[in-house]
C-alpha cells in the first residue's frame, strides 16, 4: 500500500512546547516575505531568533508548494562544509558526481520553496555568497535567515529582534514554569517576584527558560534571591 504524499514537504522540527508572544514580529515577517526574497532576523544570543523564524516558517508553509527547509549552521564550523550542510538539509544526499553547490542550485532553480538558514554568523561571507547565487538563479526561492549579523546583500530586509515585552516575558516564564512544575501558579505574591525576575533577566527568552528550569528545586523568590547576576544563574 502506497503511503500518501506529504502535502507540505520540508524538514521543520516539531515544536516541543507552546510558542509564546511575538505576534507583531510574526506578522512583520509574513509581510516582509511577501515583499522581499531575503529576510533576515538579527539579534543577540538567546533572544529567540531560531524559535521565531521556525515558527514563522511553520505558519507560512502553505505558501510554498515545494516546502520549507531548515538549514542549521551553528554546529558547522568549517566553511568548506557549508554547501554539504545545505545539500543534506534539502535531502540531496547523492552528490558524488557533482559538487554540492551545483546540486543545490539545480534543485532550487525551478522550485517554490522557503529556505530557512539559522546560525550563520560565523560563516557570514560564505553563506552570503551562496545565498546571492541561489537568489540569482532560483527566481521562486525565498530565504528566511537568522543570525547575529545581517548577510549584507542587496534587497535584504533586516528585522532586529528585541527582547520580550514585560507581559510576554511573564507569560513565557509562567508557561515554562508550569512545564517544570505542573502545580505552578502565579499568585499575587509570586507574580511580583516573577515580574522582577523577568526584569532582571532583561526579557531574554533563553534566560527566562533556564530560570524556570530552576523551579524544580527552588521557589521563584529563591531563584530571584540567588540572582546576583544572570551569569551565575545560567551556569
Amino acid at each position: 500500500m502506497r503511503r500518501p504524499q506529504n502535502p507540505h514537504p520540508g524538514n521543520l522540527p516539531a515544536e516541543l512546547n507552546d510558542f509564546v508572544g511575538r505576534e507583531s514580529e510574526l506578522a512583520a515577517l509574513a509581510r516582509s516575505l511577501d515583499e522581499s526574497r531575503l529576510v533576515t532576523v538579527t539579534g543577540v544570543g538567546g533572544v529567540g531568533k531560531t524559535r521565531l523564524v521556525t515558527r514563522a516558517a511553520a505558519l507560512l508553509e502553505k505558501r510554498y508548494c515545494d516546502g520549507v527547509w531548515l538549514v542549521e549552521l551553528s554546529a558547522v564550523h568549517d566553511a568548506g562544509l557549508l554547501e554539504h550542510a545545505v545539500a543534506e538539509a534539502l535531502g540531496l544526499t547523492d552528490h558524488t558526481a557533482r559538487p554540492p553547490r551545483a546540486a543545490i542550485v539545480e534543485h532550487c532553480a525551478d522550485r517554490g520553496l522557503l529556505l530557512v538558514i539559522d546560525g550563520f554568523e560565523h560563516l557570514v561571507d560564505e553563506c552570503a555568497a551562496l545565498v546571492r547565487e541561489l537568489l540569482r538563479r532560483a527566481p521562486r526561492l525565498r530565504v528566511l535567515a537568522a543570525g547575529r549579523l545581517p548577510l549584507e546583500l542587496a534587497g535584504e530586509a533586516v528585522h532586529p529582534l528585541a527582547t520580550m515585552t514585560d507581559e510576554d516575558a511573564l507569560r513565557l516564564f509562567a508557561e515554562r514554569a508550569a512545564g517544570v512544575r505542573p502545580d505552578f501558579r502565579l499568585t499575587e505574591h509570586g507574580r511580583a517576584h516573577a515580574r522582577e525576575l523577568c526584569r532582571r533577566l532583561d526579557g531574554i527568552p533563553l534566560a527566562l527558560e533556564l530560570a524556570a528550569g530552576r523551579l524544580r528545586a527552588l521557589s521563584t523568590e529563591q531563584v530571584l534571591q540567588r540572582l546576583d547576576d544572570r551569569f551565575r544563574l545560567l551556569t
